[in-house]
């Protein structure tokens, strides 16, 4: 600060010093015309050639501000312009000298950059430097140039020319310095104000950026004034863009002219790019060259979205909950009753073998049946995590051999080694490895690989299965969640809902990779304790 303080006053001596070379040259070309063309009361070539030197020393004042510190140099000018006036009041006759007023310019320039305490001693060293001049002509201890006389100067014009100069000099010096110091400290208010005004600006831009919601402002005609970066991400903004075409509807424009009207405010949500948004509009007045803003305060739902549909979700399927315990009670007993009354008739009838094929029928879609309201059944059920720590590679061993036990044409390549310790509930994480791998088969059509993978970490330990079957693209990926959608002929779409349940409960995190025709990969992450 203290160094651009110095460069602003360095650039006003420069200033300085050009108008003071600039009188200089003045002073000089009058006195050479009145030299030229009229009869001069004292020795104006004398005063013409000082001039000169004035003008030379002066432009030499220039190259010594590199060398000396800028202050200093102010003290070097002001002497020197004390001295020079001084010079001139002598060649041009002392107390009668019309050069006399000159003594007020050091002044005024001391008032302008330096105190007031400084400016009076200035004021000071001038009627010194005057009087002083003054009284050695008067009493003739030095003589009067070129011919002037003591007797050429009456005591009643002495006594009054020196006591004008007094008041002169020592008026201008208060008058001057009360004013500059005025006008220094009006200065270094509307300086403060506006350092203070540039604080507020850039922490106002600090607040906004930092908003957790988007901000936009614009012009009646929705040119777009200011935004931040929050808004930036939710929507494509550019200074001067019209952020009506992106947010408002022709139907909802007319709502601008009740804001104007009312200074109420109108709400309204929208989905773009992928955000659920709520959109606070209001109206600002007499903001910088505006007569009137808009505000917009853009709110990012999506996680409130989210919930809401979580919630929704679930309601759902309480309500699946509710009827698949109604179907398990109503149909599981009888059908149950159905299969072992149909083997029993099988073993001790005598049938023929078109009989016995119908009756194999009976029993495999009455077992299918069964493992359709099993499904239903854990799907339904809401039972606490009974949480231990187990070995999750012996359940993918279980589960495989349990499924590869009547699957002759599907190779399970297995990539892990024991020692892949979880904190889970065993029971849940069964069924979970046991849904991602019936659907894996159903993927493959009954034949094919599946690739499944343990690996850990210091944060988790991490399932993969990878199957390399129909795959999926990216709605089929969306969908595979829902209840009951399914893209397999046998099924009926409750497997991933349910996995993703268990996956949820537990705190886990799950991803799903698939290209159609190519295969799908889930990975499991199940986050250590």
């Amino acid at each position: 600060m203290i160094a651009v303080e110095d460069q602003n006053l360095q650039k006003r001596l420069i200033f300085l010093n050009s108008i003071r070379i600039a009188i200089l040259s003045a002073l000089a070309l009058v006195s050479l015309i009145i030299l030229l063309f009229f009869n001069a009361p004292f020795a104006l070539l004398s005063i013409i050639i000082s001039l000169a030197a004035a003008v030379v020393i002066s432009i030499l004042f220039f190259p010594l501000g590199k060398l000396l510190k800028t202050r200093n140099l102010l003290y070097v000018q002001l002497t020197f312009d004390i001295l020079m006036i001084t010079l001139l009041v002598y060649l041009s006759g002392g107390i009668v000298s019309p050069f006399y007023f000159l003594y007020i310019l050091p002044i005024i320039v001391a008032s302008i950059f330096l105190s007031r305490r400084d400016t009076l001693i200035i004021a000071t060293v001038s009627f010194i430097s005057f009087g002083t001049l003054s009284d050695l002509l008067y009493l003739e201890i030095i003589s009067f140039y070129p011919n002037f006389a003591v007797g050429d100067v009456s005591l009643g014009t002495f006594i009054y020319n020196l006591l004008m100069s007094f008041i002169a000099f020592s008026s201008v010096s208060f008058i001057s310095s009360y004013y500059f110091e005025r006008i220094k400290k009006t200065g270094q208010q509307l300086k403060n104000i506006q350092e203070n005004l540039q604080d507020m600006i850039l922490l106002n831009n600090s607040v906004m950026e930092k908003m957790e919601n988007g901000f936009i402002t614009s012009d009646p005609q929705g040119r777009i004034v200011s935004f931040n970066a929050k808004a930036a991400a939710f929507l494509r903004l550019k200074k001067g863009g019209n952020i009506f075409d992106q947010l408002l509807t022709k139907e909802e424009l007319p709502q601008i002219q009740k804001i104007w009207q009312s200074n109420n405010s109108y709400y309204f949500e929208k989905t773009l790019r992928g955000f659920s948004l709520g959109i606070s509009l209001s109206s600002i007045e007499k903001v910088s060259s505006f007569e009137r803003l808009l505000v917009f305060l853009i709110t990012d739902l999506s996680a409130i979205k989210e919930i809401e549909n979580k919630l929704k979700e679930k309601e759902h399927l309480a309500l699946i909950g509710e009827m698949a315990a109604g179907i398990a009670h109503e149909i599981r007993n009888p059908l149950t009753s159905i299969s072992g009354s149909v083997q029993f008739l099988r073993q001790e009838l005598t049938l023929e073998p078109e009989c016995k094929n119908l009756m194999d029928i009976i029993v495999k879609e009455s077992d299918r049946l069964s493992a359709f309201i099993e499904e239903f059944l854990n799907f339904s059920r809401q039972s606490p995590l009974d949480i231990s720590e187990f070995d999750l590679a012996g359940v993918v061993d279980d589960v495989v051999a349990m499924i590869a036990h009547n699957l002759g044409r599907v190779r399970f390549i297995k990539k892990y080694n024991p020692g892949n310790m979880v904190h889970a509930d065993f029971k849940k994480i069964k069924q979970l490895v046991w849904n991602l791998m019936n659907n894996a088969v159903k993927a493959l059509q009954e034949h094919g690989e599946i690739e499944i993978n343990l690996f850990q970490d210091a944060k988790a330990v991490y399932l993969s299965i990878h199957d390399f079957g129909v795959g999926m693209d990216r709605n089929e990926v969306e969908k595979i969640f829902m209840p009951f959608y399914s893209k397999f002929a046998f099924g009926i779409g409750l497997g991933m809902n349910i996995v993703k349940r268990i996956v949820e409960e537990h705190g886990f995190k799950m991803e799903i990779k698939s290209e159609k025709n190519l295969g799908t990969e889930v990975v499991i992450c199940f986050n250590r304790p």
